[in-house]
């Protein structure tokens, strides 16, 4: 039988076959020893470029070609290099119209090993342009879109795809070396669905096209290549700068995760009684051996179909009381429900709150997991997740009646109808859609009813 990626190695050394013989296989795949050979062909080149340019050029060659590509602004990062390095040696060209690269083959094309030569030909027939990630494979690449040609690829690069995720947008340049492809340059900081759509709009304009595709010689030209970066920075730095976002729940309040803890002072099945009997507790249910009451109102503040609102719920122990909520407020109002109708019957001990800060660290550090990023985690207890999941996926099925301000008023179900709205309702799929790639396993809904309930492909 085949093993699966998350099953444990039948080599018996504990970890998960993706982390032990399976990484090994897909190691040994043809084309992703050919794609590490010609990876390696690429850093011996770039060493040969750079050491060639300064002989050729002079030692200020470097700091001069970084004030261009920076358009006179702030130094270039380190991390920039990884797109910076090889745009100055490919792309780049001096007063004789000529790269780096070129120059450096007419003297050394005999030093050339036929894999360099490879890559020096992919590179003088690729492109700077915007990448949309639209599968992941970890451990063995990405698939990508060039939003601007229409032309897909798939990059064997096994360390992109432990951290993109799907929908996130590059620009880079993607090597076609023969049956293989992988990033030969790309900027460190992809970009999520809405801030990718602003830079493709600005991107068409200065390519003179609205919707249909751009030539890629088109994506050659220098100044071009440079207000795309310039765009894209700009872009990077207004995403870096927003505030983080504000949580809240459906009634409006600040998302803080609540925990009230009661000690009783009566019998459970009198404490369990009179909860009961406060005004929108539902039926009491067994639950690993407490007892658990969900507490409701009518109606929904935000969501307009909803017959009625979770408030919280209380979970009665053999000796003890714990009341959930999702803010201070919902917590009060049921805490002060609760010791009119208990009166001496419960004592409050003990009040626990997680804030918004926290709550998106845990979503961070949990994505991060998630994605192999060795950010550790405590799981989600089953329980916990199902819930979760079942409010989410009902709260997606109301989503597509739901008036959204980002269409313009509408719902997504009439922007799908609409072609000028259709636009923004796609990217909008797109960011729920990464934003859902990015959670653990255990916590993720089916979105696959989506696009096909909204008539889309």
């Amino acid at each position: 039988m085949a093993v699966g990626r998350n099953d444990p190695c039948p080599c018996g050394s504990g970890k998960k076959y993706k982390r032990c013989h399976g990484a090994e296989s897909v190691t040994r795949r043809p084309e992703v020893v050919r794609a590490n050979a010609l990876k390696a062909a690429d850093q011996e080149l770039t060493s040969h470029l750079l050491r060639f340019a300064k002989s050729r050029y002079g030692l200020e060659w470097f700091d001069i070609v970084l004030s261009e590509y920076s358009g006179g602004g702030p130094e270039v990062s380190e991390h920039e290099m990884s797109l910076a390095i090889p745009w100055a040696l490919h792309f780049r060209r001096d007063e004789s119209d000529t790269t780096v690269a070129s120059a450096w083959a007419a003297q050394h094309a005999r030093r050339a090993t036929s894999d360099q030569q490879t890559v020096l030909d992919a590179y003088a027939d690729a492109w700077l342009s915007i990448w949309e990630v639209t599968r992941v494979e970890r451990g063995v690449g990405t698939a990508l879109l060039d939003r601007l040609t229409g032309i897909e690829r798939f990059a064997q690069d096994v360390s992109s795809s432990s951290t993109l995720d799907l929908h996130d947008t590059m620009l880079a340049i993607v090597l076609d070396l023969g049956g293989v492809s992988f990033f030969g340059g790309a900027h460190p900081q992809p970009l999520p669905p809405f801030a990718a759509e602003t830079v493709l709009g600005h991107a068409r304009k200065l390519c003179g096209v609205r919707t249909r595709a751009v030539r890629p010689e088109k994506l050659r030209d220098t100044d071009l290549q440079l207000d795309l970066v310039d765009a894209w920075n700009a872009s990077v730095d207004q995403m870096l700068a927003a505030p983080s976002p504000i949580i809240s729940n459906t009634d409006g309040d600040l998302l803080s995760l609540t925990t009230d803890d009661f000690e009783l002072i009566a019998p459970t099945a009198e404490v369990v009684a009179l909860l009961a009997r406060i005004p929108g507790a539902e039926e009491p249910e067994r639950e690993n051996g407490d007892i658990a009451i969900t507490f409701i109102k009518p109606g929904n503040a935000t969501h307009r179909g909803w017959d009625n609102t979770v408030m919280g719920r209380a979970i009665v122990g053999p000796r003890s009381l714990r009341v959930e909520t999702n803010s201070i407020r919902r917590a009060d109002e049921l805490r002060g429900a609760i010791e009119r109708h208990l009166g001496g019957m419960v004592r409050f001990r003990l009040r626990q709150e997680t804030n918004t800060a926290d709550v998106l660290a845990r979503a961070s550090a949990s994505a991060a997991s998630s994605r192999g990023g060795g950010v550790s985690r405590e799981s989600t207890p089953p329980e916990l997740a199902a819930a979760l999941r079942s409010f989410r996926e009902k709260h997606m099925r109301s989503w597509v009646d739901e008036e959204i301000p980002l269409l313009g008023g509408l719902t997504p179900r009439a922007a799908a109808r609409t072609p000028r709205a259709r636009q923004a309702l796609e990217v909008l799929l797109k960011d729920i859609e990464r934003a859902e790639s990015r959670l653990p396993a255990d916590e993720r809904i089916d979105l696959s009813w989506l696009r096909p309930e909204l008539g889309l492909e």
